[in-house]
């Protein structure tokens, strides 16, 4: 029997609606959204029991597109706000990758306890423990396989774990991802991009970080690059002598499957040239805060037309993995930013960017009928800075 749900406020996210519906009720059956709208109008028309949820802010399910939950154990483990090579200095000090699955679940449990619904996990060296966790949890998902070095298999499609119980699933994908310019060959990253390319999956890619990273590829000097030398990651390294947008165009990494992480170092002919390409990308402001980079040009990269996503980063770099934490974030330093725009980040964009690749996606990101009956409430933290009455 359909259930009525009724709430204060709801963000439906959707064209045919007001951007905020005030006294607001979804009607839902059988884990479907089936009507949305008013509540004295849905209540007219339903004869079913009625759940009021009371003063609340009703929101589609979130998505976290971008997390590393191989290093959940990590959390309060590395220096904070000194920049980005201290803080890789004190990450890679630590037992970095000893998979803590217990603490996995947990963090997954969290996640959707707080509603979200989807997640883009990176894994550099446990893809396959990782994609399996994700597959016996409750959540949508792209399991990315990070790649790292120089060497490029004879068989590109060694480079996507096959995980049984993730094909099984129905709620998610094995995928690959590159780590960075710097770090992953051009060669190995076409590689990786050319198997998503075939398979039809979401290609995911650091790119534009921070400033480490622009002097890297344009000069090939750097602390940070000595450190990773030290720590035999690289053996060898020819500075490509061009910035991390323009490189990434040339070896054909940017198109409708890719989404590219950060962006902090971007130029505004650098997003003119992401736009083109309709790529989308994910800004993490909290992890960028917490390891002391700067910060990407949010409004620049909305009013560019990018599509723009947000997620959490890793718990070595933030303090929780809720994608409201990084809403809260943008809307405290961009007043021109409201609520609703602010919620396309952790809704319907991630949801247009991942659907394509994940058929689950598509039935996400908007409260409206045929899509699932996925919810979240806008916590107290982000209506404090954005009031919407």
């Amino acid at each position: 029997m359909p259930e009525l749900l009724r709430a204060a406020f709801a963000a439906p996210m959707t064209p045919d609606q007001p951007p905020l519906l005030q006294d607001a009720a979804v009607v839902i059956e059988d884990g479907e959204i089936l009507a949305v709208g008013s509540y004295g109008r849905l209540r007219a028309l339903h004869s079913g029991p009625v759940r009021d949820l009371g003063d609340v802010t009703l929101a589609p399910a979130t998505f976290n597109s971008h997390v590393h939950l191989e290093m959940t154990h990590l959390l309060g483990r590395t220096v904070a706000g000194q920049g980005f090579v201290p803080w890789v200095t004190s990450l890679v000090a630590q037992p970095l990758y000893e998979l803590d699955p217990a603490s996995i679940r947990g963090a997954l449990l969290r996640m959707e306890q707080r509603g979200v619904a989807f997640l883009a996990d990176i894994s550099t060296r446990n893809a396959a423990a990782v994609g399996g966790i994700l597959a016996s949890s409750g959540l949508g998902f792209a399991s990315f396989a990070e790649v790292i070095g120089v060497e490029t298999p004879a068989d590109p499609d060694a480079l996507l774990p096959r995980v049984g119980e993730v094909e099984g699933s129905g709620r998610g994908v094995m995928s690959v991802a590159g780590h960075a310019l710097y770090s992953t060959s051009g060669e190995r990253l076409r590689a990786a991009k050319d198997v998503c390319r075939r398979r039809g999956l979401p290609f995911s890619l650091h790119l534009a970080e921070h400033a480490d990273e622009d002097e890297i590829l344009l000069t090939g000097r750097n602390a940070f690059l000595d450190l990773l030398k030290a720590r035999g990651y690289i053996t060898g390294y020819t500075a490509p002598k061009q910035r991390p947008v323009p490189l990434a165009h040339q070896l054909g990494l940017l198109d409708e499957d890719t989404l590219l992480v950060h962006c902090v170092t971007v130029s505004d002919e650098d997003i003119r040239c992401i736009a083109a390409s309709k790529a989308s990308v994910c800004l993490c402001p909290r992890s960028n805060e917490y390891i002391g980079v700067g910060q990407a040009p949010a409004l620049k990269l909305l009013k560019a037309g990018v599509n723009v996503c947000l997620g959490t980063d890793g718990l070595c770099s933030n303090t929780d993995l809720d994608p409201y934490g990084e809403v809260a974030w943008l809307l405290a330093h961009n007043s021109e930013l409201d609520l609703v725009q602010a919620l396309a980040l952790i809704t319907t964009n991630p949801a247009r960017c991942f659907s394509r690749g994940v058929p689950l996606a598509g039935r996400l990101g908007c409260l409206a009928p045929g899509r699932l009956a996925r919810f979240s409430v806008v916590p107290q933290a982000v209506l404090d800075v954005c009031p919407h009455r």
